[in-house]
């Protein structure tokens, strides 16, 4: 990374002067790049959802004698015959891969720094990405092999850019950088649906095989980006000045720079028996399946219930992720300030944001399978769904800084890999629902498990969730490793917001 060494072996920052006051901190940089690594890991899984739906769409038209079977759209690419369950078969293979790397990605941030951990997770998606219509043209098996590679290079991702932003940010800067860098998966979802939507209905490239190259060459790019300016802290930066790194570290945690990890000191017992722990599993686990499953199916919803175009399609598929953007933003503000203000007890302020997120949403999404003759309201009730959505992150995420400051990275890390089970599970279950019959009224069972198991994990938190600092992290010695690296403060302290 463009090292440079002064005569006495001390690192000497490149483009910035040593003590001065920065114009562009460097730590902004890097916040942007973990926001650039969340928008395109999910991008690249979300054009999938619009990508298929042209994969399988096919209009006859006759030259010569033959009739020929060409993509909507496009006149050289072929199309392929997959059913209902095929269809969410590929979808949901994803998640195979992607199930069990959130928690390998934050041991391996601990062996191998998180830099490399996520320059090697982005790269293995974007090829994945370039190999999807080589792959699709040969067979189902290698589709599904490309989406299981896909879903372990994303499932590191997100553990190596939260390790990333708790060793570059200021206490009081954690809570913000988090919200950004989280965001990146709605954004993703926003650009990737539209995008993808245009180049499926275009020549460009034969239609669908287009959105695929153009995912895989932006990772890539990014990748590459990443690694000229990323590093795994401050303290190992070769663009950073003296006055920015004495600034984080004067606020951070001390000696980053250990190359020997010490995974033992992890009180694993203590964490596997935790009823706190344990309600935010669950209560991950229902929002996972109701955020994938629509995330994932909403664009097959609009087009085979409501009948809209795949353009349109796309073009919907962005106002949900658009709604759960803002709300996503405007809580975390939302519940900084009411935790600085003492309003009201840390564990009420999670639990409220708990309801909105699982509890409201529920509501909303069981009644919008009843009201399918007003397509601008359900419509409007979908949109919904995805803005109570945007509460669940500075409401129960938000809780593992709560009750395991020091191990909240490694909590998020098991979470995912739990709940991300739901990825293949929701799939699954609508494709066995509607494989043969399609229509509103299979949707509306849907929604009713959806809400289900949403409400379930809402409940669990409500009765076993906690607000204090658990025993077994307060009894956590700091360490000279990146395992512990990977805490973030609890946000029972002023300075932490």
């Amino acid at each position: 990374m463009f090292l440079k060494k002064t005569t006495d072996g001390e690192n000497e920052p490149i483009l910035q002067n040593d003590d001065s006051k920065p114009l562009l901190p460097v730590r902004y940089i890097i916040v942007f790049f973990c926001f650039m690594a969340n928008t395109f890991s999910y991008g690249m899984r979300i054009n999938w959802s619009i990508a298929i739906l042209a994969m399988v769409s096919k209009k006859k038209f006759h030259q010569s004698n033959s009739s020929t079977e060409v993509l909507l759209g496009g006149n050289e690419t072929l199309v392929f015959d997959w059913d209902m369950k095929t269809q969410q078969l590929i979808l949901g293979s994803f998640y195979y891969g992607y199930t069990l790397t959130p928690f390998l990605g934050g041991w391996l941030v601990g062996k191998v720094g998180s830099f490399r951990v996520l320059l090697t997770g982005l790269l293995l998606s974007s090829l994945m990405m370039l190999l999807t219509p080589i792959s699709a043209k040969i067979s189902v098996v290698l589709v599904i092999l490309t989406r299981v590679i896909d879903g372990i290079g994303q499932g590191v991702v997100f553990p190596s850019t939260y390790s990333i932003i708790s060793k570059w940010s200021k206490l009081n800067e954690r809570s913000t950088f988090i919200s950004i860098s989280t965001s990146g998966y709605n954004i993703g979802s926003i650009v990737s649906s539209y995008v993808s939507a245009w180049l499926c209905s275009s020549y460009f490239l034969g239609g669908w095989p287009s959105t695929f190259y153009g995912a895989g060459i932006c990772g890539i790019i990014l990748s590459f980006g990443w690694f000229i300016i990323g590093s795994n802290d401050a303290t190992s930066n070769r663009w950073i000045s003296n006055y920015e790194r004495k600034l984080i570290l004067s606020y951070g945690i001390e000696d980053t720079q250990s190359e020997n990890i010490d995974i033992y000191q992890v009180p694993w017992k203590s964490i596997l028996t935790s009823a706190p722990v344990w309600s935010l599993c669950v209560c991950n686990i229902g929002f996972d399946y109701g955020y994938y499953f629509l995330s994932t199916d909403v664009p097959i919803f609009f087009k085979t219930i409501l009948g809209f175009q795949i353009k349109t399609t796309g073009l919907l598929s962005v106002l949900p992720q658009s709604a759960m953007f803002i709300t996503m933003i405007f809580g975390g503000v939302l519940a900084d300030n009411l935790i600085l203000s003492g309003t009201l007890r840390i564990i009420t302020i999670r639990k409220l944001f708990g309801f909105l997120g699982l509890g409201f949403s529920s509501i909303i999404l069981v009644s919008l399978g009843y009201f399918i003759n007003d397509v601008t309201l359900v419509v409007t009730m979908m949109v919904g769904v995805f803005a109570m959505y945007g509460f669940f992150i500075p409401g129960i995420d938000a809780n593992t800084m709560d009750i395991a400051p020091n191990h909240s990275a490694l909590l998020i890390g098991i979470m995912f890999s739990i709940s991300s089970l739901t990825g293949f599970i929701a799939p699954a279950v609508l494709g066995a629902l509607t494989n043969r019959t399609n229509t509103i009224f299979q949707w509306r069972e849907v929604f009713w498990i959806v809400a289900g198991i949403q409400l379930f994990g809402l409940v669990a938190f409500l009765i076993f969730g906690s607000g204090e600092e658990q025993d077994w992290s307060k009894a956590h010695k700091k360490s000279n490793t990146d395992i512990a690296l990977l805490e973030i403060p609890s946000t029972n302290s002023k300075e932490a917001n």
